[in-house]
């Protein structure tokens, strides 16, 4: 056998050699000789992704990194750059027929369409984010948890609260997480506080799930209640009988900050003289709800503003004790009251004129026709009309009514108008509006032309959605039948409630939509325990005792509508206070069906 000689020298140099490279790889150097890579900032690693997918020829691929560039952007607050990407992702590049999102699989796709609905629900694009919506399309259960949560921002962006209630409540029984289960009860309950008691009260009944409608009826109960006192005995109550309910075990924080009611309130009314009547129906209305309350600890002090000035009252009130002010009720009077600079809170019943600036401590609640007349705006844009003939009269009211109403028309296009000075004309307002007289005239030209004469039906302008009607009840009633006699009574009709609604016959007015008052449709269990003993809280005077009902609410939530300006649902509509400490009315939309009124809310449960 033949060995070859190999020098010593080399031997032991080869030995060394394989010896150092088998331990550069079973043993790592100390911590402290390992250098630091330098880590890549957001952007760098942005503009990496975006390198990538500009070099990368394969559409998957590349659609993959335009979006992690896009998510990274997200995170980074970056929206002009993410519009920019998805608006390239979406559209097809030159000589191809199928954009680049399309080249993304199933779950990355829905990423994708995430990104670009949040980008629409940041922008305020309502009409691309119910397109958006439409074909969001999540993949396995954590992607359909996170569409629920984009479905509910979604729908609270466009005002349907109660959709985004809905959203919610089915999605807090699918997640388990303490602090996820937290967040969504606190969502749930600002989203129920946008709502009625009326319409909670119709969903509390007609929730799919036991666990649905114990969430409507909490909402129910707690909103449906006067004082703070009595919040809390609702919220007590309701626990007990469902103590493994999510609300139960995670309730929302606010119910565990509900402030003491005050101990004294003032009511600086005109009881007597001209404004006595008026006056008379807020007392009972005020009254009426601290009886309800059973107000026992609590004082309630009534001074007439017709008898002392308001000067006067004001300042026996704080004398006295008066914790909160509710009055007055005329405007020179909350005027007067504003120029005192007053120190205790007031609610008052009445609004400054436009562009006077009230006492920093004075609030205006007042039943204002230009509540409704924004209802009206914001219906007729959820109902996608887009061409109304509107009619109003020159009452005051209806001019101001008038005004807001094409204040907030936004893409609503009003094509035809009347005004309705006398009963008795009403028929021919509504046919001129309707362009009744040129149909007639163009009959009459086309048998000129013809030498003969031929039987024809006039036929009313065929560009109408809608009809807009600001005026008073005695004229509804005529305005109904000139609309059949002109071939527009299959148009819808919305229209303010009025303080008449109850004296007339409301089978002659099907089909109408009322804007209304809750209280006026129902007033709960507060109403139905008060209007045997108080005949004002029906009739004429039945919204200025509503009136008086939720001065009293409003007296004992005060740090609630101020402090945490929360949406409190009360008989006059939804209250909100305004930056320009004026309450905001939200009501309820009800259709003349039969011979009453029906409250219409909206896609059932």
């Amino acid at each position: 056998m033949f060995i070859p000689k190999v020098p010593r020298a080399r031997c032991l140099f080869t030995l060394l050699a394989i010896f150092a490279v088998s331990g550069c790889k079973s043993t790592p150097p100390p911590p402290d000789q390992v250098s630091e890579q330098p880590v890549a900032s957001p952007l760098a690693a942005v503009e990496a992704s975006l390198t990538r997918a500009r070099a990368n020829d394969d559409e998957a691929l590349q659609a993959r990194h335009f979006l992690e560039a896009l998510e990274r952007l997200r995170d980074l607050g970056e929206a002009e750059r993410v519009e920019q990407i998805v608006r390239r992702m979406r559209t097809p590049a030159p000589g191809r027929e199928t954009a680049l999102a399309d080249a993304l699989s199933k779950d990355l796709r829905y990423r994708f369409d995430a990104i670009g609905l949040d980008l629409a629900l940041s922008r305020g694009h309502d009409r691309e984010v119910e397109h958006m919506l439409a074909r969001l399309e999540p993949v396995g259960s954590e992607q359909e948890r996170d569409a629920m949560r984009l479905r509910a921002r979604a729908q609270s962006a466009v005002g349907d609260y109660a959709g985004a209630a809905r959203t919610l409540i089915t999605l807090v029984d699918l997640v388990t997480e303490p602090s996820a289960i937290n967040d969504l009860s606190a969502a749930i309950w600002r989203h129920l506080s946008h709502l009625s008691v009326l319409e909670l009260g119709a969903r509390a009944e007609s929730a799919p799930t036991p666990s649905a409608r114990a969430w409507w009826a909490l909402a129910r109960d707690v909103h449906g209640t006067l004082t703070n006192r009595d919040q809390t005995r609702q919220w007590q109550r309701w626990r007990s009988r469902h103590a493994d309910h999510p609300a139960a075990r995670h309730p929302p924080r606010v119910l565990g900050r509900v402030s003491r009611d005050p101990s004294q309130l003032a009511l600086l009314l005109p009881v007597t003289g001209d404004f006595g009547a008026a006056g008379e129906a807020v007392r009972d209305g005020f009254l009426a709800a601290y009886l309800h309350a059973g107000g026992e600890s609590q004082r309630v002090q009534i001074y007439d503003t017709n008898a002392m000035s308001v000067r006067a009252a004001y300042d026996r009130a704080r004398q006295q004790g008066a914790e909160v002010i509710v009055g007055p009720l005329r405007r020179e009077a909350v005027a007067t009251m504003s120029a005192l600079s007053p120190t205790l809170p007031v609610i008052a019943l009445n609004h400054l004129d436009p562009g006077v600036e009230p006492a920093g401590n004075m609030i205006q609640f007042s039943l204002a026709i230009e509540d409704q007349a924004s209802a009206i705006a914001e219906a007729l844009s959820e109902a996608d009309v887009q061409r109304i003939v509107l009619f109003d009269s020159p009452a005051r009211w209806s001019v101001r009514a008038r005004a807001r109403l094409e204040d907030e028309l936004d893409d609503v296009e009003a094509v035809g108008f009347g005004t309705f000075h006398r009963v008795a004309e009403v028929t021919n307002i509504v046919g001129d509006a309707f362009l009744i007289d040129e149909s007639q005239t163009r009959a009459q030209e086309i048998g000129s032309l013809l030498g003969t004469s031929f039987e024809f039906t006039p036929r009313r302008r065929d560009d109408v959605d809608a009809v807009v009607a600001l005026v008073d009840a005695e004229e509804f009633l005529s305005l109904k039948p000139a609309l059949d006699f002109h071939f527009a009574g299959d148009l819808p009709v919305f229209a303010p409630s009025t303080a008449t609604l109850d004296s007339i016959n409301l089978a002659r007015l099907e089909g109408v939509r009322f804007c209304a008052m809750p209280w006026s449709l129902d007033a709960g269990a507060v109403g139905r325990s008060i209007f045997a003993a108080f005949p004002s809280s029906r009739g004429a005077y039945a919204s200025l005792f509503a009136l008086g009902v939720d001065g009293y609410r409003l007296a004992n939530q005060h740090d609630r509508l101020i402090v945490r300006r929360e949406p409190i649902p009360a008989g006059t509509g939804v209250l909100l206070l305004g930056e320009d400490q004026r309450i905001r009315r939200t009501l309820v939309w009800a259709e003349v069906i039969g011979d009453r009124l029906v409250p219409l809310f909206g896609d059932a449960d």
